[in-house]
């Protein structure tokens, strides 16, 4: 078979590009520390990597959620422990404040060093994270979650915090919510009782705002309730009432006003004040609709016929009426110690099932984290293992490599100097 010069050439020419072309695969290889460099060189174990490295980008975005999480419930477990201390402190100025043996001036000092834990829990209820998030404010994270209004009738705490609590990623099928918001930790509080100078609602608290007329009862400086409210508005008693006549407007359910108006005299308790309110109620428009109640010292509208959830509205008559615990002008009103034990163990119940409610909470944040630590255990672990895999399956076992390529550079070398060789010969070096 006779051989053309061109051919001969050719045919080492593609040996040695076919040899350069394994030799530069094996040193990117090298260079990279993979064995998978595109889908060609292996398209089964090209599509394993590609989906391991997809499941492992996804793990990793839920182990930065878990960990967020974590930092999160543990800064709320810290505040919620601190509420908790300062509510057991605030129980013992309390109970030192019903000792009868007390002057004036006693029970204003503790009341000033109630409102001073007070404005700590406001401060905690009010906690930021590192990102200045508020963590008790649910999805409003930018806004403070308490102020005290001075504007409102009586001056009170109010919630400007979201009602629903945001929740974190923290596996494929699974979410866990990152903190509370303090409408669950501080507004939806079963009152164990009637309150002082702010209205219970449907048998709720504002823990904020139950401390708070209690620093008020201490320091002897009660303020009325009155307005619009659903379920039963309470008038807190401090005072015994002794004035002129007095009236005030009441309307159910936002039917027509009614003036009520209380005869002049002397009404040495609570329940004197609620019977004569009764009988005005009895001889009018609202007869069997609503009426005056007492519940732990205080007294209650509420409605008779419509139901717990109706809209009881009591509106300011004769100045200084619904003023000062809402049954006594400063001026005309004479304290009254009865009242007084009555509203501040009524206080403290309540107190007692605001520490409830935290001790709950701070379970429940408990049993976050420990699933937390669960959740990234089981996590770390996929990493760990789904990383082998996927170093089995791509990585470069580079022993095996370097011996390659030095057999590669050897049997390259050789072809070219084969080729170098084979284009010396020549027929006229015979001639």
């Amino acid at each position: 078979m006779r051989i053309s010069s061109g051919w001969i050439q050719q045919l080492g020419v593609n040996s040695m590009l076919n040899q350069q072309s394994l030799v530069s695969q094996t040193q990117m290889q090298l260079s990279t520390g993979l064995r998978v460099l595109t889908p060609a060189d292996d398209p089964g174990g090209a599509v394993g990597a590609q989906i391991m490295t997809e499941s492992l980008k996804t793990t990793q975005q839920y182990q930065t959620n878990l960990t967020t999480a974590q930092g999160r419930l543990q800064l709320e477990d810290s505040a919620l422990d601190s509420v908790d201390t300062l509510l057991q402190r605030i129980k013992e100025v309390a109970v030192r404040g019903l000792n009868d043996t007390l002057t004036a001036s006693d029970r204003q000092a503790l009341g000033d060093q109630t409102q001073q834990y007070l404005d700590e829990i406001t401060g905690l209820a009010n906690t930021k994270n590192a990102n200045g998030e508020y963590i008790f404010g649910g999805y409003r994270t930018d806004t403070p979650p308490y102020v005290f209004d001075d504007q409102r009738t009586p001056p009170s705490y109010v919630y400007q915090g979201g009602q629903q609590q945001r929740s974190l990623r923290i596996g494929d099928l699974r979410n866990i919510e990152d903190g509370d918001t303090g409408f669950r930790v501080f507004e939806d509080v079963p009152s164990t009782a009637g309150k002082l100078g702010i209205a219970n609602v449907d048998g709720k608290q504002s823990l904020l705002n139950t401390v708070y007329t209690l620093a008020q009862a201490l320091k002897g400086d009660l303020t009325g309730t009155h307005g619009t409210l659903t379920g039963t508005a309470n008038l807190a008693g401090g005072k015994d009432y002794s004035a002129g006549p007095a009236s005030f407007d009441l309307a159910v359910d936002g039917g027509t006003a009614e003036t009520i108006t209380i005869p002049a005299q002397n009404y040495p308790s609570a329940q004197a004040l609620a019977d004569a309110i009764n009988t005005q109620i009895s001889a009018g428009p609202l007869r069997d609709k609503v009426a005056a109640q007492v519940s732990n010292g205080a007294i209650q509208f509420a409605s008779v016929q419509i139901g717990p959830n109706a809209s009881v509205t009591v509106s300011q008559g004769t100045p200084g009426f619904l003023a000062d615990a809402g049954l006594a002008d400063p001026s005309t009103g004479t304290g009254s110690t009865t009242e007084f034990h009555a509203t501040a163990s009524a206080a403290l119940a309540d107190i007692d099932t605001g520490l409830e409610r935290v001790l709950d909470i701070r379970a429940s944040v408990g049993a976050r984290l420990n699933a937390l630590d669960e959740q990234d255990s089981l996590q770390s672990k996929f990493i760990i293992d789904t990383q082998a895999n996927l170093s089995k399956v791509q990585d470069l076992d580079y022993a095996e490599a370097i011996s390659r390529f030095s057999q590669q550079q050897t049997v390259l070398q050789a072809s070219m100097t084969a080729f170098s060789q084979v284009q010396k010969l020549s027929l006229f070096n015979y001639l």
